[in-house]
């Protein structure tokens, strides 16, 4: 898919966040362009009442590393799809993710998956800075650009990295969400981070630990 026209979105942070609409996936897609008739279409995001987003631990939290096969990942990651499926039955329409390495990409592969099954459903590519997956192993980053490519918005928070560049991605999910999906159980760090800004942007928060014993 090409990236079509920048929307204007303003992140809370210093930075002017560029989203990038793809066109072409659904119908339904379709009727969010604000002028179909140019090369170059714009489109309206949903609103922020209908909106969840999601934060969790990367592989390195997690005791199985990036071994999925793992039973533990798998129930985690079917846990996932559950409470995305229960949101979406809550009015939930669209979905924005980090794009980070481990619960992140699981979240993003599930909500593509819940698309699957009901066209009315928009995925949304957080990124913080351009060189996000540089330095992550070759398949992992296959892994990122394919999801990336399948999402029907991408948002560039930034434009260069700098080191508070993951927490204004992570401001920005927020800020244009009502709702937050969080793997948690308790580690310090900037799922937690993130979990404390949502309350004090009053998010309703579902927290969806991670079954971490053998």
């Amino acid at each position: 898919f090409s990236c079509l026209t920048t929307v204007c979105i303003i992140a809370q942070c210093p930075e002017i966040a560029s989203t990038f609409f793809r066109k072409g996936l659904t119908g339904a897609f379709l009727t969010r362009t604000m002028d179909v008739s140019t090369e170059k279409e714009t489109a309206a995001m949903p609103e922020r009442e209908h909106t969840c987003c999601f934060t969790g631990y990367r592989e390195y939290k997690l005791p199985w590393g990036s071994d999925e096969n793992d039973p533990r990942c798998r129930k985690l990651q079917q846990q996932i799809f559950d409470a995305v499926d229960a949101v979406y039955a809550d009015g939930i329409r669209h979905f924005i993710c980090g794009m980070a390495q481990g619960c992140d990409l699981y979240f993003c592969e599930l909500a593509l998956a819940l698309r699957q099954r009901h066209g009315d459903v928009s995925v949304e590519a957080a990124i913080p800075c351009p060189t996000q997956a540089d330095g992550w192993p070759r398949p992992q980053q296959e892994r990122y650009r394919r999801l990336v490519a399948a999402c029907d918005y991408e948002t560039l928070v930034q434009s260069s990295y700098s080191p508070g560049c993951m927490q204004r991605r992570n401001r920005y999910m927020v800020d244009h969400a009502s709702m937050l999906l969080a793997v948690h159980d308790g580690q310090p760090g900037g799922t937690r981070r993130t979990m404390e800004y949502a309350m004090h942007r009053g998010l309703q928060i579902v927290d969806i630990p991670p079954v971490m014993e053998t």
